[in-house]
């Protein structure tokens, strides 16, 4: 019987023990954890800002605002300084070109012309000839720089094109309202009016009934 109850004791005393070891870690367990000084970071919270502070802002908001404006305002305006010299430079060439054109078309008919005054002699036919052809020479080099000749004669006429001098009575129907005379031919350069006919136009008016 002695040796029973001893075991029962010592049981007990370790049950105990235990006990005690589980109370000390559960309370070790429930304190708090120390955080060393230096690792805490104190976060303070921020001032509200002042009036001027707000002012400020958005004055510098505005600024930046105009500076990005102002900046696509003057790559505009060089981007169309340039297109505006693009376009001159373009017009000069153009322009140095038709003076070339024109210059050429019309040099060997005045050649001609030259000659022929120098070379004429006694033989007024044979000048007439020469200026004829040099006529020719010319109207066909202007014909190729657009010239055309304003219609003449049997034309209706257009206050475009002519210009009336005169208005002549005529006994035909057909002729009333048509060119009867051109005193001076009329020319357009590429439909453009650049000398108007100067012509004589006819009337007609019916007879008067007999009474």
């Amino acid at each position: 019987m002695g040796e029973p109850e001893e075991r029962n004791e010592e049981a007990a005393s370790a049950d105990a023990a235990s006990g005690e070891k589980a109370e000390k870690s559960d309370a070790a367990d429930s304190q708090p954890t120390e955080v060393p000084a230096e690792e805490v970071e104190i976060v303070e919270p921020e001032a509200p800002k002042s009036e001027l502070d707000i002012a400020r802002e958005q004055l510098a908001a505005v600024q930046a605002r105009l500076r990005t404006v102002s900046k696509a305002y003057t790559d505009l305006q060089n981007e169309m300084q340039a297109f505006r010299d693009r376009m001159e430079a373009q017009a000069h060439v153009k322009a140095e070109r038709q003076a070339f054109d024109a210059v050429s078309a019309v040099l060997e008919p005045v050649q001609n012309l030259k000659r022929s005054i120098s070379a004429h002699g006694d033989d007024m036919g044979s000048l007439v000839s020469g200026l004829e052809m040099i006529y020719k020479q010319f109207m066909d080099a202007l014909t190729k720089l657009g010239l055309a000749e304003v219609p003449g004669e049997g034309a209706v006429f257009d206050p475009k094109y002519h210009e009336a001098l005169a208005v002549m009575p005529v006994d035909d129907p057909a002729k009333d309202g048509r060119v009867l005379v051109v005193h001076q031919g009329g020319f357009v350069v590429k439909g453009k009016v650049l000398q108007a006919a100067q012509v004589v136009i006819g009337k007609h008016e019916a007879p008067a009934a007999e009474a």
